[in-house]
């Protein structure tokens, strides 16, 4: 039994479930509708974006980790601004990624969380977009900003049950496209995130 199935049983229990329902309960049918540490949502900041147009997307097996990545500059930035940016210079129908993380460890909801992205050529409609606020080739991401990638990560596996140490299952831009987003400062971290998701 690993960590993850012990917290689960021992919530359950406490709620008054019996021992003799556990393996019922633990089927892969019903365990979303019981786990209620799987259900728990990080804080995110829901900004209510206008967007041209959407299309939701078929299946989510990957979650690709970007960095805003303005050149020279290693600066905080806020969803609405990425979200103009992308419209009137990209003329995208809005902001590309589903999630952005602020300096400050802040979430904001960018593209509707069910919606295919814009921010990994040819693998949009398989993956979710997460971005940090920040160029990381030359700065690093902020302590706030990595315990909020790991929880909202973490949660994205539960969520869409993805294996974070799956090959392809979280990525860098960089292994999809020719960018060096996220950053390499970023980039190194991703086995700590992955690392975090799979025993959280």
């Amino acid at each position: 039994m690993d960590r993850r199935e012990f917290i689960r049983l021992a919530v359950l229990s406490t709620i008054g479930v019996g021992l003799n329902t556990f393996a019922e309960l633990l089927s892969p049918s019903k365990v979303k509708a019981f786990n209620i540490l799987e259900t728990a949502e990080p804080m995110i900041y829901k900004r209510f974006l206008d967007f041209t147009e959407y299309e939701e997307r078929p299946e989510t097996n990957c979650i690709v980790i970007h960095h805003t990545g303005f050149p020279d500059v290693d600066k905080d930035s806020k969803i609405i601004d990425i979200h103009k940016l992308h419209q009137e210079v990209n003329g995208w129908a809005g902001v590309g990624y589903h999630y952005l993380i602020r300096k400050n460890g802040m979430i904001e909801q960018g593209r509707l969380p069910e919606a295919i992205g814009a921010h990994a050529y040819q693998h949009n409609k398989t993956s979710i977009g997460v971005c940090l606020a920040g160029n990381f080739d030359i700065g690093k991401p902020t302590k706030e900003q990595m315990a909020s990638v790991k929880e909202l990560t973490a949660w994205l596996c539960r969520k869409y049950d993805i294996d974070s140490y799956k090959k392809g299952a979280i990525v860098g831009h960089r292994n999809l496209n020719d960018t060096s987003c996220p950053g390499e400062a970023l980039y190194r971290k991703l086995d700590e995130i992955r690392d975090f998701c799979q025993y959280n």
